[in-house]
């Protein structure tokens, strides 16, 4: 197995060559991911799907990170932090996975409400990026 990774990476040293993997995971981004304003229209309308009961709600969210998370072959998912509002108060909020499926739309995986955040906070380590753990807890606490 040591050998045939040897080829592959004078490749990528001496001429530029792509990494098969990389290349695998762009094509899975792409063939999934909603293109220009359809991300946002696209996400704001899943989540409001997701968190409202009925059309006076909206629902705001910030992402928690620039881009997609790629593992394997599962769709790419998106880390936001979500509000939603309903007459312009907040009536739940908290850290949100969703998953971009065939550019169509996104699925809501895991959501932890501030609430469930600040109750337990180790929670956020099983259900989250480790990354994302630290800026999770600080909006939580705003």
């Amino acid at each position: 197995m040591r050998y045939l990774a040897v080829p592959a990476l004078i490749c990528l040293v001496f001429f530029g060559c792509n990494d098969p993997i990389t290349d695998i995971a762009k094509s899975h981004m792409d063939a999934n991911v909603p293109k220009g304003k359809l991300f946002d229209e696209y996400l704001k309308r899943d989540l409001e799907h997701y968190f409202c009961t009925d059309s006076d709600c909206t629902v705001t969210y910030t992402l928690l990170r620039d881009g997609p998370t790629q593992t394997g072959i599962a769709y790419p998912k998106y880390y936001v932090w979500a509000q939603c509002l309903k007459k312009q108060k907040v009536i739940s909020e908290g850290a949100v996975r969703v998953a971009a499926v065939e550019q169509e739309r996104f699925e809501v995986t895991n959501f932890l409400s501030r609430q469930e955040i600040l109750a337990t906070p180790s929670e956020v380590n099983s259900v989250l990026p480790a990354a994302l753990v630290e800026s999770i807890l600080k909006k939580a606490h705003e």
